[in-house]
């Protein structure tokens, strides 16, 4: 449609060409005033009309931009989401901020001139049309822009990638400041972090200052090319009306095509950075779409079976640092099985533990829940199936029945009864607001105990078939600690199958099963009581 529109927008331009020659050929000759009212009415409509044309495109590009942000908006987030599960948080935040750009580019006026300048051959044939000297004049006209043009790509790619390059960085390392401020506070490293931050911004303006001097060089040029192609114009249609006694319309009527044919090019020209930023925006965006959706598994995925969990030589290496993490990891949990999973710090324990909770997928092996591959569960919505409590605690601000409710806006009977399971409900009814109590943006309007609580109760929200635990006491008293053991005992009676990484012994008398990791490997595994008193039982002291 918005090509439609381009087309009778860019036709009815042609009315003030129309009515100059119509004037010099009917009413000069003529010198009728009806005549000459009926023409500028006539023409007056026409240039109404094509204003509307306009108006109307512009609108539709504009909603054309709202309807692919409506669209592509839960696409991109799960994607970015995706990529950041894979340690790339600088392609996630760059590829949500590509939808805004490719919005603000449609929403422009630049946009509309790249439908204009499919129109700019057909109004030089209609010059060729009036006299074919005029017609090589504006065809050459139009090279010289169109060489500009590519002059403006070839001098404006290199400093504008290293600007979004830069661009990018700056904002990671601003959020990546924002997340550890009481570190920055508390050591004084607010000038150091500000700097590094502004180094980068710094980067990118120069870079951006680049482009655009370039650019700018370019379009006076540009207009240069313009204005003397207008003169040399108007003199080749009086030459030719002197020479050949032609209609003198031809002057006013060839500047106006020619201005109309050479406007879109050099409008371009103009817009030329933010049409590069527009199609960078576009083409990562659909690199990451394709990456994520070739992911995807496109047949249904069953429900998991009530059959345990299954870990088949699993093996896991670093994106991009292309190091080996995990190898040869084989373990087998039935439903009600409680592991720790135990080792030097390095060893692994956590990536086991992230692959097992989905978050990241196994390059080698399989990690079956159920018989269904855990990733596979993650990527078509079976995240239900599994509770996740991570080492560093975040939470999203809202009320405690949300947040526990993985923000899903579920029955609150759910989130009550995964609080009565994990020993909070009652804490959270002497709150004022009970579970409608906003826990602030984070949750920092909570201790970080209670925020691992919270963690813990989120894991537990719905049943779910497989709990990982990353080191679950670490913020925890005595008293937390002793919740936390019930909350495992009560988890195991539901059937639920409880891994917990730790490195502190006292977990271990809940665990039914231990597994011991060094170097990526598992050095040792079975049953608690076996493993504890072969590998973890400290040795007898004798002698005096």
């Amino acid at each position: 449609m918005v090509f439609l529109y381009s087309c009778g927008y860019n036709l009815f331009l042609l009315a003030p060409s129309v009515y100059l020659l119509q004037i010099y050929d009917r009413v000069l000759s003529s010198r009728s005033t009806d005549t000459l009212l009926m023409l500028t009415i006539i023409i007056a409509i026409a240039v109404v009309v094509g204003s509307v044309l306009d108006i109307v495109r512009r609108a539709a590009l504009s909603r054309i931009g709202s309807w692919l942000d409506h669209r592509l908006r839960p696409m991109v987030l799960t994607a970015s989401f995706e990529y950041a599960a894979r340690a790339d948080v600088g392609t996630a935040t760059e590829c949500y901020r590509d939808l805004a750009t490719l919005r603000q580019f449609l929403d422009s006026p630049a946009s509309a001139l790249f439908f204009d300048v499919p129109w700019a051959p057909v109004f030089l044939l209609l010059l060729f049309l009036v006299h074919p000297l005029l017609g090589a004049i504006g065809l050459l006209s139009a090279v010289a822009l169109l060489l500009f043009a590519f002059l403006t790509e070839q001098a404006t790619q290199e400093p504008l990638t290293q600007a979004n390059i830069a661009l990018s960085r700056s904002y990671l390392r601003f959020a990546s400041a924002l997340k550890n401020i009481e570190v920055i506070r508390a050591m004084g490293m607010q000038y150091g972090a500000a700097l590094l931050v502004y180094r980068d911004a710094e980067m990118a303006r120069r870079a951006q200052d680049v482009a655009m001097h370039r650019t700018e060089i370019i379009l006076g040029f540009s207009k240069s090319i313009r204005t003397l192609a207008q003169i040399l114009m108007m003199g080749s249609a009086t030459w030719l009306i002197l020479a050949s006694n032609s209609n003198p319309g031809i002057i006013f009527v060839a500047s106006l095509l020619l201005g109309r044919g050479l406007a879109p090019i050099e409008g371009a020209i103009g817009a030329w950075r933010s049409f590069t930023f527009a199609r960078s925006a576009f083409n990562r965006l659909n690199r990451m779409l394709i990456a994520v959706a070739s992911d995807r598994d496109a047949r249904t995925v069953p429900q998991p079976e009530p059959n345990g969990l299954i870990l088949e030589n699993v093996s896991y290496v670093q994106p991009f640092a292309n190091r080996q993490i995990l190898a040869g990891i084989t373990l087998r949990l039935a439903p009600g099985d409680c592991i720790a999973i135990i080792g030097p710090s390095g060893s692994g324990k956590s990536t086991l533990g992230r692959i097992m909770a989905g978050v990241v997928q196994a390059t080698g092996g399989c990690a079956l829940l159920g018989g269904v591959d855990i990733s596979a569960l993650r990527l078509c919505g079976g995240g239900r199936h599994v509770g996740y409590l991570p080492q560093d605690i975040e939470l999203f601000g809202g009320a405690i029945k949300d947040v526990i409710g993985r923000l899903d806006g579920g029955d609150p009977g759910k989130a009550i009864d995964a609080a009565k399971l994990v020993g909070l409900h009652e804490a959270i009814m002497r709150l004022p607001g009970g579970y409608e109590t906003d826990i602030g943006e984070g949750g920092n309007l909570l201790l970080r105990a209670q925020r691992q609580q919270l963690g813990l109760a989120r894991a537990a929200y719905g049943n779910p078939s497989l709990i990982v635990l990353d080191d679950p006491n670490s913020s925890q008293d005595y008293d937390g600690e002793r919740m936390l053991y019930r909350a495992i005992e009560r988890m195991k009676s539901r059937g639920m199958i409880v891994v917990i990484i730790t490195h502190r012994m006292g977990i271990l008398p809940v665990t039914n099963k231990i597994a011991i990791m060094r170097n990526g490997t598992v050095a040792a595994f079975g049953d608690s009581e076996r493993i504890y008193e072969t590998y973890l039982q400290p040795p007898s002291r004798t002698g005096t």
